[in-house]
């Protein structure tokens, strides 16, 4: 939809301004704050309204809202002094006062996001609509290519039960919303666009094209005797078909806790299904064809193998996102676990991999400070640093930013147990497997060792090995303190495996590497001395 005054038009499919015809560099707050004020032209607009839109509530001064409504007033040939179209109205707030006509285009399809505005939302194709609920990142305007980001909405859950209260049906869908937003990756239509169906019956695919999203969430609440059952299902915006369901039976004693849980849980499932369904229509595109966004798709398929070639291919999808799209923060912060793993796991190595993994994090940082998954991954480089009190900060900045990405749970319940803090680890760990069931076969490596740590060798050599990755040292590694310590006969065998992959193997300088508790080295270095190690500790 365009939105034109004097000599400029509001684009808000692609979240451009242009003025006199040419595309002018706004912030991605000063957009949104001028797109606030027109599409509520015909009311006075207080400060408490900007900040809960602008600012999601946070807490911010006179100084920065005024500073804001300025920089609009420069982007749209305005001033404080002749308020030609921006007037403030003195204790009460600001109102777009110019004359505005609206080109909306009937039956085109939605635009996708576009790299040359704020990609924390999906586009808007009427006046009254909310932005979604994902705020703007740092994110400069860029004139690279189209980014296609997922763009979700969830309408209000159906309260099929008269006896349960309306608000517990509402309240299950707004935080669904806010735990969906919580994932950089997706972008999530407002509470205010979607609420605005509760109650209609709709044409799901005609919703969509009003909304801009690809992809609809639907459910309903139903409550039987001590007992309540949610129901959610994810459709395809385009073509109208069920691309997952699930149902949720719990107990009535704790509301509450109940609602935490399955929203948590219907979060990440729908992340996952959706980025699924994403990886697969970018996968169908020829190298050519790839955009920044497909590039990232196609580099997550590396942590479900670990192995040199899924690697090489990585690093090369990722440096190239970065070329098409230099503010791609996603790409940034998975590049930097692809350059650390050069180092971690000595995988194409090139010179200097840690220093350049820390630029990727910082860069993706920089981009978006709320990205939980470039927050991971500094704390990570911090660990091989032997920088473990910054390791802790960031990690726990990075749970706080999304404590329902199973990814960022994993990776630090796992770095948490090689520091032997088995408890706290595995806990994380516990919860990304049970958030994504559907998992990279590396969640299994901390169970491993906490299994082990616990004498209980059957179990952590049952973990390794549903790793699954024969041509990677480390599970041989753990396969074979197990197994020596089992005096199992096939321990040497793995010992020599170990050798074969790694020919320059040194237990004592592998487990230095990965900051293992001196009490939990003693006991590794046993298991594999049994095995037949001929190294000493």
């Amino acid at each position: 939809m365009i939105l034109a005054f004097e000599t400029c038009e509001l684009d808000t499919g692609l979240f451009e301004l242009r003025r006199d015809g040419k595309a002018c560099k706004v912030e991605p707050q000063v957009f949104d704050m001028l797109f606030f004020l027109v599409r509520n032209r015909d009311r006075v607009v207080s400060r408490e309204e900007i900040v809960q839109e602008i600012w999601d509530g946070r807490i911010v001064t006179e100084a920065t809202i005024s500073t804001c409504i300025k920089g609009v007033r420069q982007a749209i040939g305005d001033d404080g002094r002749s308020q030609r179209l921006i007037r403030t109205v003195h204790g009460r707030g600001f109102r777009f006062v110019g004359e505005v006509t609206s080109n909306a285009p009937v039956s085109s399809p939605p635009p996708e996001p576009d790299s040359t505005a704020d990609e924390s939302k999906p586009a808007e194709t009427a006046p009254n609509q909310e932005p979604t609920s994902q705020k703007p990142t740092s994110q400069k305007p860029t004139s690279q290519a189209k980014r296609a980001r997922p763009v979700i909405a969830v309408l209000p859950f159906d309260n099929l039960s008269g006896g349960l209260e309306e608000y517990f049906a509402d309240g299950l869908t707004e935080d669904i919303i806010t735990n969906l937003a919580r994932f950089r990756e997706l972008l999530v239509v407002g509470r205010t666009s979607t609420f605005h169906y509760k109650g209609q019956r709709m044409n799901l695919t005609a919703v969509c094209a009003e909304l801009g999203a690809g992809y609809v969430v639907e459910g309903s609440v139903r409550r039987a005797g001590g007992r309540i059952r949610i129901t959610v299902q994810l459709i395809d915006g385009v073509s109208g078909m069920h691309l997952w369901a699930e149902a949720y039976d719990r107990d009535m004693e704790d509301l509450f806790e109940v609602q935490d849980e399955v929203t948590r849980t219907i979060a990440v499932r729908l992340g996952v299904s959706v980025q699924d369904v994403a990886l697969q229509q970018a996968l169908k595109k020829s190298p050519s064809e790839l955009d920044s966004y497909d590039c990232v798709l196609r580099a997550r398929r590396y942590p479900y193998s670990l192995n040199a070639a899924a690697h090489a291919e990585a690093r090369e999808l990722l440096e190239r996102a970065l070329e098409l799209d230099p503010d791609n923060a996603d790409a940034a912060a998975f590049l930097s676990n692809v350059y650390l793993a050069e180092y971690r796991l000595e995988e194409n190595p090139k010179e200097d991999s840690i220093s350049r993994a820390e630029a990727m994090a910082h860069k993706a940082i920089a981009l978006d400070p709320q990205h939980a998954y470039a927050r991971c991954w500094l704390a990570i480089i911090h660990f091989f640093r032997k920088e473990i009190e910054a390791f802790e900060s960031e990690a726990e900045r990075a749970l706080q930013l999304n404590p329902n990405d199973p990814d960022v749970l994993a990776y630090i319940g796992l770095y948490r147990v090689c520091l032997g803090q088995f408890e706290r680890g595995i806990a994380l760990s516990k919860r990304a497997q049970e958030l994504n069931p559907l998992h990279p076969a590396w969640y299994h490596f901390a169970f491993a060792r906490y299994h082990y740590h616990r004498r209980e060798y059957e179990e952590s050599a049952a973990r390794i090995r549903r790793v699954a990755m024969p041509n990677f040292f480390w599970p041989q590694i753990l396969l074979t303190t197990a197994l020596g310590q089992l005096e199992h006969p096939d321990s040497q065998k793995a010992l020599a495996r170990v050798y074969e992959l790694k020919p320059d193997f040194s237990a004592k300088a592998e487990f230095e590497k990965w900051n293992t508790d001196p009490e939990d080295y003693k006991h590794l270095m046993e298991g594999l001395t049994k095995a037949g190690l001929q190294e000493e500790w």
